[in-house]
């Protein structure tokens, strides 16, 4: 069995902590405890973090070291902005080629995050709600739009996840996503293509209305 690269290791290490927030934003990556940690040369770490900077998801400065990509609110919201406008592609082209299969895993993961939102567990609700997006990517038929969305979401991810958290966000969601649901079965690209911009946009909005809350 062939070992792993020590920095492919490091990399996707930091990535996931990156992504899950364990790092936040704008924390420090020194580089001297990162070699300690990983027990691995300051090279591999630089590797590692010059990779990471390419995905946009650290910053190195010269003389200062790198830490995690941070964004402003403006920037969460064009965010927001672009990425309402491709999932409402994607689910355009993906409804009609859409299988049963893929109809019916749809349909279970609605059913998990009806229990999530009813149970209060709403990190639980944000997983599932990831995997029901996930289904539409896998269901598009271009794949450079899906990738160049899952990119930007990747990116983001650490803003995306706790808009779930402010009051009533859950309930409106859940509605939204049935309502999304409901259109692709019907295979109705039109409404899905208008539904999907809609709850992005919603989104967008409750980020603005809260962002001294959430950051």
């Amino acid at each position: 069995m062939a070992t792993l690269n020590p920095t492919t290791v490091v990399y996707e290490s930091l990535k996931e902590k990156i992504l899950k927030g364990v790092y936040s934003p704008a924390e420090n990556l020194p580089e001297v405890e990162l070699a300690n940690t990983y027990r691995v040369s300051r090279n591999t770490i630089k590797k590692a973090l010059l990779m990471l900077e390419s995905e946009n998801l650290v910053t190195i400065e010269r003389n200062k070291g790198a830490k995690v990509r941070s964004y402003s609110m403006v920037e969460v919201l064009e965010y927001l902005e672009l990425r309402s406008a491709l999932e409402g592609f994607i689910v355009r082209l993906a409804v009609p080629v859409f299988t049963e299969s893929q109809l019916r895993q749809m349909e279970q993961i609605l059913v998990a995050m009806k229990a999530n939102k009813e149970s209060h567990a709403l990190m639980e609700y944000s997983n599932n709600n990831q995997r029901f997006h996930q289904v539409i990517y896998d269901a598009c038929p271009n794949r450079t739009t899906v990738e160049l969305t899952i990119n930007l979401k990747n990116q983001m991810r650490k803003y995306n996840t706790k808009t779930i958290l402010i009051p009533g966000r859950d309930v409106q969601s859940f509605a939204e996503h049935s309502a999304i649901l409901d259109a692709i079965r019907n295979r109705d690209a039109d409404l899905a293509d208008t539904l999907m911009q809609h709850h992005i946009t919603n989104v967008r909005k409750t980020f603005e209305e809260n962002y001294s809350l959430l950051f």
